[in-house]
């Protein structure tokens, strides 16, 4: 099972708050969580607002996550760590239901070539270890350590 990762920015620094949401409805797109009308309008042309952004655990993709977090004042990003199922890259030869995220250069598609992925949708919270809340002692680590999810 692959493992994916969002930085979760607290741009209102709520810390805590923000981590009990996620637990609750997991990772929402921007327009599924309302902030879609604040967005630019090329992010909306570039379908942003649709999808939720991973990053693999590429070389490349890790120096991307780290490139978000290291740029940020302490305490004002989190990491969401995401193991499931129906995560699949874009192939040579199959489409996958992750797209590669290439910035500014057009809406989410192919494969990644930095490591950054695209998911049109949301990602159920059960699939979600929230870096700061949950750790490998919590009860369910091993279910969603192997893609199953968080017990419910």
């Amino acid at each position: 099972m692959k493992e994916y990762c969002h930085v979760v920015v607290d741009k209102n620094n709520v810390g805590w708050t923000l981590r009990k949401d996620i637990q609750r409805n997991g990772l929402l797109t921007a327009q599924a969580s309302g902030y879609a009308q604040t967005m630019a309008q090329g992010s909306l042309r570039l379908e942003h607002h649709l999808n939720v952004f991973l990053w693999d655990s590429t070389v490349t993709g890790e120096k991307g996550r780290l490139g978000i977090l290291l740029n940020l004042p302490e305490g004002a990003s989190f990491t969401v760590r995401v193991r499931c199922p129906y995560l699949t890259e874009e192939g040579l030869l199959l489409p996958g239901t992750l797209k590669g995220d290439s910035g500014h250069h057009g809406i989410p598609s192919g494969r990644s070539t930095n490591g950054a992925w695209a998911y049109k949708g949301n990602i159920p919270s059960r699939f979600c270890f929230i870096e700061g809340l949950h750790t490998k002692s919590t009860p369910g680590y091993q279910s969603w350590l192997r893609g199953d999810g968080w017990p419910e």
